[in-house]
């Protein structure tokens, strides 16, 4: 109260207490049903996939159970606390006491004595401190080390067979509006409790526009709903809005967090992508369109397989290109098993729920997931080539663009050669530069022709590639004065010549495969042991179909551009002809391809009988529609994770989504029309229900909910008429009043509002964001610019809209940020506020909007 105190004009201060009462009323309503807390099991997770890896491959060998130097041991958590010679290695909670973090960060100790970890790795030591040092032998049952599954891994309820439960009988009927209210009341009256009774029209209306949508209804929308008296109002609502446009660019922000989407490469430089945001796109069409799930999956892991003139399924294969790349890192090989790594794990999680970084070093120690089962799901990725020369263009399209592009080329092909001869011998010592800078055998893959490479070889190579262009402000950055003048000169000519060029066809950040020859997977502990690609054994037993593998399709060879490479036989570069020297893969698939790899994987986890995959994306939905997933770990579906709270009805709605086609629109529906859905969130007996299901597992009332940061931003900005509703497109910088999605997203600097509401950062998957409560969240919505200078637009737009009718004002102001009307008392202790003298003060009514944007009803959903 004291924040929201002083952030009003000084004028105010004899009538603000009434209007702090009106704002406090509105705090006690939503406290009653608090979010429940992140699950133990992140901890744990996080233990599992970013510690023990590191601990075993570089710490146990000189401090295990075989050899303790300087007496220290690191195989257990009371053997880090007890220490060595020094002293205890961590100090929990306390990252800059500890003297393994010093080991770590070479300051008295050098641990390990091989090289510095990265900065990345070392920061997740010191957060495993900061939380506590979890570590999950302590209190967990460790798998026997044989590697081998027996059948009680095999019974883990997510592995088990699809099988549709029928909903059971219940003793209230009248209750349920369909099978899912059945399955939810009968475990409620097994427990002998009953369920909340049902929302008011005018909260239901305004949870289902941020459900549906992320933004609030406008004015007209709730009194137009208010005004529908036919039976089936809610329904013919809830279709309407699954059409609305804005429903896709809603829910795919739910899966852009999933995947750790960012348009910045991470942990360094943090360039922007600009051409990333057609996956984005990619990502809210198919929501919109209502694509069918096993598309959806088959798209993104494999769409440069499925079709070579689909320009959308090439797009969609961004996926594999969302992961973090360091532009300067030398270390190439290490930069690529990481890439590659990453996205096996990322596949797992997102796409299987299984936790797959934790076999990455060992066998899981929980799970039934053996070391070598995660190299077999890497293995479909091997052949994989990072492609930046492909377009986003149809066949018809490029053909096109071509004829026109001939007649450019015929014209300006003087120009751009006396452009090429000037350049090349700039273009000859980057690349020596360059290349120099790497280990020798990545120089080795480099100087190796393109045709007689393998496919890590050529991996190299366009890691080395990248850096040519990307380190050192590329090759023209030392021009000689003259050859500058004589450059501008040049391409002033060649500017003379636009009219005749074609528009670029749409770039893209794709994959591709690798054509020839393929460098084997082996396991980290035994490089002569070849792994194959194959699927999850728990799951060798399951009625799933086995692939044949196929050719892949080739990936528009006629667009690779012609061979300029310096005389070292590097990767062919365009030159500085028009807009600067582009970077192009030298990869060119042809009809001898090996074979599609991942098309096979992404036909066996879209399969229907994959036992993971349709239970994994179905508890998806249902945790962003109540807040917590059936399964409340909804990337680990294993032993780490949270046990269904309903197993049946998880396995009812995953059964019926496929029988109904995968339509995410009719699961919403599903689930929108339950009584279940449709609860308030205060209940007559929350006191008891509390202390007996503190984590509201049994649904027996809506959750409270703070909106997201995009949701945040969005509803101020349509509160104060200045949200612009372009669909699509290039994102941009924050001070635009497009939506949160569209803003550009970079993994470390991010916009300062989004990030402090706990927008996901794109590092890794989030399947539940945090929401956390902190002091600078207040300052900004209290004394931020972004909050005031909305408030001050909504003033503007209300006052033009209603004049200067103080109830009129009250109304729309509270219909535009609470979507109700004022009662009787609060539109009193509002009048009272707004009017200490006549006539109404365009400023006080600035204050008035600023106090509503900073409610609790404004920042919470009931």
């Amino acid at each position: 109260m004291n924040l929201l105190r002083s952030s009003l004009p000084s004028r105010c201060l004899p009538r603000r207490l009434l209007l702090l009462k009106l704002v406090w009323t509105v705090s006690v309503a939503v406290s009653a049903a608090a979010e429940p807390q992140a699950p133990a099991a992140e901890a744990e997770l996080f233990f599992e996939q970013a510690i023990r890896p590191v601990l075993v491959s570089k710490c146990i060998q000189c401090h295990g159970e075989a050899k303790q130097e300087g007496g220290l041991r690191l195989d257990s958590l009371a053997a880090v606390l007890q220490g060595g010679d020094s002293g205890p290695a961590i100090e929990a909670h306390h990252p800059d006491s500890s003297l393994l973090i010093e080991a770590l960060k070479y300051e008295s100790y050098e641990m390990p004595p091989s090289g510095p970890l990265s900065a990345r790795t070392i920061a997740q030591f010191e957060t495993w401190i900061a939380g506590g040092a979890v570590w999950p032998e302590a209190d967990r049952t460790l798998r026997p080390e044989s590697g081998l599954i027996s059948d009680e891994d095999r019974q883990w309820w997510a592995f088990q067979p699809l099988v549709k439960p029928q909903p059971p009988q219940v003793q209230s009927p009248q209750w349920v509006r369909n099978p899912i209210d059945g399955f939810v009341l009968a475990r409620l009256e097994q427990a002998q409790m009953r369920p909340a009774p049902p929302a008011d029209r005018s909260q239901l209306v305004r949870r289902l526009y941020f459900d549906l949508l992320g933004v609030p209804p406008s004015p007209q929308d709730i009194q137009r709903f208010a005004a529908d008296n036919r039976p089936d109002a809610w329904e013919r609502l809830i279709e309407q809005l699954l059409d609305d446009p804005r429903y896709g660019e809603h829910w795919g922000r739910h899966w852009l967090d999933v995947v750790r989407y960012s348009e910045s490469d991470g942990w360094n430089q943090d360039a922007y992508r600009p051409e990333i945001w057609r996956y984005r796109d990619y990502v809210v069409e198919a929501f919109n369109s209502d694509k069918p799930y096993p598309e959806f999956v088959r798209q993104q892991l494999a769409g440069d397989e499925l079709a070579e003139d689909d320009p959308e399924a090439r797009i969609a294969a961004g996926f594999l290109r969302l992961g973090i790349y360091e532009y300067n890192q030398r270390d190439a090989r290490g930069l690529w098993n990481d890439i590659l790594n990453e996205m096996t794990d990322v596949v797992a999680d997102v796409f299987l729920g299984v936790s797959m970084a934790c076999a990455r070093c060992h066998d899981h120690k929980f799970d039934p997931l053996p070391q070598r089962d995660y190299y077999q799901l890497r293995a479909f990725f091997e052949p994989l080539l990072w492609r930046d020369d492909v377009d986003g263009a149809t066949a018809q399209q490029r053909r096109e663009h071509d004829q026109q592009l001939a007649l450019w080329e015929a014209a300006t092909a003087d120009i751009r050669r006396q452009i090429e001869q000037l350049v090349a011998p700039y273009n000859t010592r980057k690349w020596a530069s360059t290349v120099d800078k790497f280990p020798l055998d990545i120089q080795a893959c480099f100087h190796t022709p393109a045709e007689q490479r393998d496919s890590w070889q050529q991996q190299m190579a366009y890691l080395v590639s990248r850096q040519f262009l990307e380190e050192g402000g590329g090759p023209l950055k030392s021009l000689r004065p003259e050859d500058r003048k004589q450059l501008d000169r040049l391409e002033a000519e060649l500017s003379a010549w636009d009219e005749l060029k074609p528009l670029p066809l749409p770039q893209i950040m794709t994959v591709g495969n690798h054509t020839r020859r393929l460098t084997p997977t082996t396991l980290p502990s035994d490089d002569q042991h070849i792994v194959d690609p194959g699927f999850l054994s728990v799951l060798s037993d399951c009625p799933l179909p086995t692939y044949q593998l196929v050719a892949a399709p080739a990936l528009s060879p006629d667009r690779s551009p012609p061979d300029r490479s310096p005389p070292d036989r590097s990767p062919p570069v365009n030159g500085a002809v028009d807009s600067g020297t582009r970077l192009v893969s030298t990869a060119r698939p042809a009809s001898g391809a090996p074979t599609a790899r991942r098309l096979q994987l992404a036909q066996w986890i879209s399969h229907p009988d994959n036992p993971l995959t349709t239970r994994v994306i179905v508890n998806r939905i249902w945790q962003q529609h109540f807040g917590q997933g059936l399964v409340a770990t909804s990337n680990d579906f294993g032993r780490l994770g949270s046990p269904p709270s309903h197993p049946e009805l998880l396995d009812w709605l995953t059964v019926t989504f496929i029988e109904q086609g995968w339509s995410f629109k009719k699961l919403h529906k599903q689930i929108l029309m339950s009584a279940t859905w449709q609860q308030s969130a205060q209940h007559p007996q929350a006191a008891q229900y509390e202390l007996r299901d503190p984590q509201d597992q049994l649904l027996w009332r809506s959750r409270v909910r703070r909106l997201q940061a995009e949701q945040i931003r969005d509803a101020m900005l349509q509160a104060s008429g200045e949200l612009q509703t372009t669909l699509g497109g290039p994102s941009v910088d924050e001070d635009q009043p497009r939506r949160g999605l569209y803003v550009k997203n970079f993994r470390n600097n991010q916009d300062t509002f989004l990030h402090t509401f706990d927008m996901a950062n794109g590092l890794k998957s989030v399947a539940v964001r945090d929401t956390t409560t902190t002091p600078m969240q207040a300052l900004l919505l209290f004394n931020g610019n972004y909050a005031l200078q909305r408030a001050e637009q909504m003033q503007r737009r209300i006052l033009q809209a209603v004049g200067p009718d103080p109830v009129r004002v009250v109304q729309l102001a509270c219909l535009s940020t609470w979507g109700r009307e004022p009662t009787a008392e609060e539109l009193a202790a509002s009048l009272e506020y707004l009017l200490p003298d006549q006539p109404l003060n365009a400023q006080r009514v600035t204050d008035f909007c600023h106090l509503l944007l900073n409610s609790n009803e404004f920042l919470y959903v009931n």
